[in-house]
């Protein structure tokens, strides 16, 4: 049974998004390897860890990568080096994990690394929330089309706007990437069978984010299955388990990101989280 996240955007602003995200389905090779890492990560067997890390990056999976990038970056297990985190986002996101472009984003957004406005724009139109079509229709942060692929003309674009206009689009990036690259399929909803729908309203002015929870699916369970899983499946712990999931990460990301002035009153994004069981 594969499971999947999938993220459904719509905003005043124009942004509009369809985010599939898998995260059941029979480990590929690079995944094992990152699987491996994180469980010496969990057994706080750093030097293991970093072993463990050094194979996979030997062998070129692109998840090793993406998780090498994490480490730097937050110092887990290593000395945090923003540098080199960027470095093994690039390698991953060569290697076809989309997910680094987020990382990436929501990283040269942040304070902590010395906000890049543009690289911060740049990746966050490379990553997983462009995917249909993302911030290409974001109306205050999108540039003309020939610009969005050519360097030299995204830059020299971005150079033509206001700095209120790039300080709000440097914070909406930064929060959004965040959520993109963060938001996973609750372990407790997965283990219940439960799919479901959560949308999300960002209004960056505040700032704030509100959710509300929309329909509950119960999908077929395989194998034996406990009694009490299937009583319990509509219990609030287990629908609650997508909001929390998002809440969780949303809460991370305004923390992170300090809110810019100028920021026009009317701004809104909603966003809708799909969780769902195939």
């Amino acid at each position: 049974m594969v499971r999947r996240a999938i993220l459904a955007a719509g905003a005043a602003l124009g942004l509009a998004a369809l985010l599939p995200l898998s995260c059941c389905a029979a480990l590929t090779p690079g995944q094992e390897a990152a699987a491996a890492v994180t469980r010496r990560i969990e057994a706080r067997e750093c030097a293991g860890a970093v072993d463990e890390l050094k194979s996979g990056l030997k062998r070129g999976f692109g998840e090793v990568s993406l998780l090498a990038g994490t480490m730097y970056e937050h110092a887990v297990c290593v000395q945090r080096d923003w540098n080199r985190a960027v470095l093994f986002y690039s390698q991953a996101y060569v290697n076809g994990v989309r997910e680094a472009a987020d990382r990436m984003a929501a990283g040269y957004a942040a304070p902590e690394n010395g906000a890049d406005v543009a690289a911060a724009i740049w990746w966050a139109g490379k990553g997983r929330i462009k995917a249909s079509p993302g911030l290409q229709t974001l109306a205050p942060c999108a540039v003309d089309a020939a610009a969005a692929d050519d360097m030299d003309r995204f830059v020299a674009e971005l150079q033509t706007w206001p700095q209120w206009r790039l300080a709000m689009c440097n914070y909406v990036v930064g929060v959004m990437s965040t959520l993109s690259a963060e938001i996973k399929y609750p372990a407790l909803a997965q283990a219940y069978g439960v799919g479901g729908e959560v949308t999300l309203r960002f209004l960056p002015a505040v700032p704030k984010i509100d959710m509300k929870r929309g329909d509950t699916q119960e999908y077929q369970l395989l194998g034996i299955v406990n009694g009490d899983v299937l009583r319990d499946r509509g219990a609030s712990m287990v629908t609650g388990a997508f909001e929390k999931a998002i809440g969780t990460v949303a809460e991370r990301a305004l923390r992170r990101y300090p809110q810019p002035s100028g920021i026009p009153a009317e701004a809104v994004f909603y966003v809708r989280w799909i969780f769902k069981l195939d």
